[in-house]
């Protein structure tokens, strides 16, 4: 009786996002930024970034954030050109991808649910523990219609973590061409957006585009369940993508 009363007074505790709003810790490590776009910053050292996101431009400074997997080490190294900001609604379009109104139109035909297969292609295991978590009872993703399963025949979402290794190539493939269209594939991770660190080591194939027409992509490493449910919801074509106006 003693855990039941102890839940009643606790209340609901799950987030209510992404159908209301929810906040990341003023410190959280979301999004790097340049503090000042317009100001000459010809004397940083852009090989502080261990995933090479940190690129100039003439005498201005631009951070890739597919490759970015937010270490901190620029803002450390240079805290007045270097920010991080506690946003969590991190996913992206992908370049050549539809659009969220032709992701929405695709959408519909999942109905009210949606089912994800989830492949794991050559990840440390970081994004894996992350997706898992958007299905304990503080994020609680059924309550929104997503569930796993584990076979792609019955997968509307292909979501994919890690960079491709050569000896996941074809199984990739594979589960790909078993899902019934429509479809829709995310990238889930710095590394399966980009390749990140391990892009150009000679037992990956890369970013998971370069086998696959992915649709979203999710960076971090690992992104949070947030970012992944934000990400998810993009995918569906009901959220916006990060930089985009509301």
């Amino acid at each position: 009786m003693s855990w039941i009363g102890f839940g009643l007074r606790g209340g609901i505790l799950t987030t209510k996002y992404p159908n209301g709003n929810d906040a990341m810790p003023p410190d959280y490590r979301g999004e790097i930024h340049v503090v000042d776009s317009e100001h000459d910053v010809g004397d940083i050292n852009t090989d502080v970034c261990l995933s090479n996101a940190i690129t100039r431009e003439g005498r201005r400074l631009h951070i890739d954030h597919l490759r970015c997997f937010q270490c901190g080490e620029c803002t450390r190294t240079a805290p007045d050109t270097f920010n991080t900001l506690p946003k969590f609604e991190l996913g992206t379009l992908s370049q050549d991808g539809p659009t969220v109104q032709a992701l929405k139109q695709r959408a519909r035909a999942f109905g009210r649910s949606v089912h994800l297969r989830h492949i794991d292609v050559g990840s440390d295991g970081s994004e894996e523990q992350e997706l898992a978590a958007i299905f304990n009872p503080f994020y609680d993703a059924n309550r929104l219609g997503i569930f796993l399963t584990a076979t792609p025949r019955h997968a509307d979402v292909l979501i994919v973590s890690g960079v491709i290794t050569k000896a996941m190539a074809q199984a990739l493939e594979h589960t790909y061409d078993a899902m019934p269209e429509p479809k829709i594939v995310i990238a889930l991770g710095t590394s399966a957006c980009s390749g990140g660190i391990f892009a150009n080591s000679p037992d990956v194939v890369g970013p998971v585009s370069k086998l696959l027409p992915v649709d979203v992509l999710i960076p971090g490493s690992p992104p949070s369940p947030l970012t992944i449910l934000h990400g998810i919801w993009l995918a569906l074509g009901r959220a916006i993508a990060r930089g985009a106006s509301r």
